[in-house]
């Protein structure tokens, strides 16, 4: 029998009917898989438990070895590896075939031999899954590396309340997203809310364009911005319907708070964020444009994350967390796709990386979730991740 080198075994697929994996694009030919009854009397008993490696005392078994052996001289066919499939009382080997040879013909003349119970050629199988068009055109998730982060997180069971213009929760890259909403304005949606949202979660491989930072995070839609004079103006919010939204937020028991917004220092918006915080929930907001002293808040308050575009130079605030903000492809009103800039979006992706954070922990804080994020520059999700794993590993 020849002995395969462990990088050849590794990448053996048996095609659900072995679990060795075979390359396809070796310098071997094709592969059949075959099958033969034995009795378990007989000795074949894998390591079931060890599904990618081949175990050193492992063989077909006495009686079985043999009759492999002779199917390989007689239909000049090389074995290259095999598991005993219980379930069908069969032991099923994986034989190359020569280069050239037709593995259709030679899988029917073995499965016309009476020493065989089956015999086919190894076929291929694809996962169906859809991809998001747009993806490629997401420069900021790469950047961010939350492709590699999903394997650890993509937000599950996290609710992020986006207070803001609201959110046109019928295109169709936010399907399913919005988990309830509230109108506190009112007028026509303004495009902001809906950038926001798909920036933060934009369900993935959907088919549709994008994919969120968090595609798995619910949103709470709380519309406190009422829309602009025209299209290009920002939407426009005030105290009194900022507060009704983050007391929502707040009784809502919402895990997130997303504020892509900026104004003047507000006592009962500060004392409203203070109870946010109080309750476990971490406000993730847009810091303003440098040279604005004016509008700071509520990224001025020191328990609030601040987010900058970090593609903008100038004077940010000194605890701001910097992520991408400019030139960001994201959901817009109608089901349609735009790009957009401004330190909106950046606090939109670090909303995001939080909510991936706060479902690797439940009980993760705004300090902690500050330290996180700021230890590393750029921003990364991965490596955040990764360090949040860690953490939770040593408590």
């Amino acid at each position: 029998m020849i002995r395969l080198a462990p990088w050849l075994l590794l990448a053996l697929v048996l095609a659900g009917c072995a679990s060795q994996r075979v390359a396809r694009d070796t310098a071997d030919g094709e592969r059949l898989l075959v099958t033969i009854h034995y009795d378990a009397a007989d000795g074949l008993h894998g390591n079931l438990g060890d599904r990618y490696r081949r175990p050193g005392g492992y063989g077909a078994g006495p009686g079985a070895d043999p009759l492999l052996d002779a199917l390989a001289a007689d239909y000049a066919i090389v074995r290259a590896g095999g598991w005993p499939m219980r379930t069908l009382n069969v032991h099923c080997e994986v034989f190359v075939v020569a280069h050239g040879a037709d593995a259709d013909a030679l899988a029917a003349r073995l499965s016309r031999d009476p020493r065989v119970d089956s015999a086919e050629p190894l076929r291929r199988f694809r996962t169906l899954s859809q991809t998001d068009p747009y993806r490629s055109l997401q420069h900021a998730l790469d950047t961010l590396e939350v492709d590699a982060a999903h394997a650890l997180s993509s937000g599950a069971g996290v609710r992020v309340a986006v207070i803001d213009s609201g959110i046109d929760a019928s295109h169709p890259d936010l399907a399913g997203v919005v988990a309830g909403r509230r109108d506190f304005v009112d007028g026509p949606l303004a495009p902001h809310g809906t950038e926001v949202a798909g920036l933060i979660a934009a369900r993935g491989a959907n088919g549709a364009g994008i994919v969120g930072v968090a595609p798995a995070a619910q949103l709470l839609d709380l519309r406190a911005c009422r829309a602009g004079r025209d299209a290009q103006a920002p939407a426009d919010c005030d105290s009194f319907t900022l507060a009704q939204a983050l007391d929502y937020a707040v009784t809502s028991r919402v895990d997130v708070i997303n504020l892509s917004l900026a104004g003047p220092d507000d006592p009962l918006l500060a004392r409203l964020i203070a109870g946010a915080e109080a309750a476990g929930i971490i406000v993730v907001a847009a810091a303003p444009p440098p040279g604005d002293e004016r509008d700071r808040f509520p990224a001025s308050l020191p328990t609030v994350i601040a987010v900058a575009s970090a593609e903008v130079a100038g004077q940010w605030p000194v605890n701001a967390i910097q992520a991408p903000g400019v030139d960001v492809l994201t959901t817009f009103p109608g089901a349609r796709y735009d790009y957009g800039s401004g330190s909106s979006l950046a606090s939109a992706h670090v909303s995001g990386v939080v909510a991936l954070m706060r479902a690797m922990d439940r009980h993760l804080g705004a300090a902690q979730a500050r330290a996180l994020l700021s230890a590393h520059r750029p921003l990364s999700a991965l490596a955040i991740l990764r360090d949040e794993a860690a953490r939770i590993t040593q408590r």
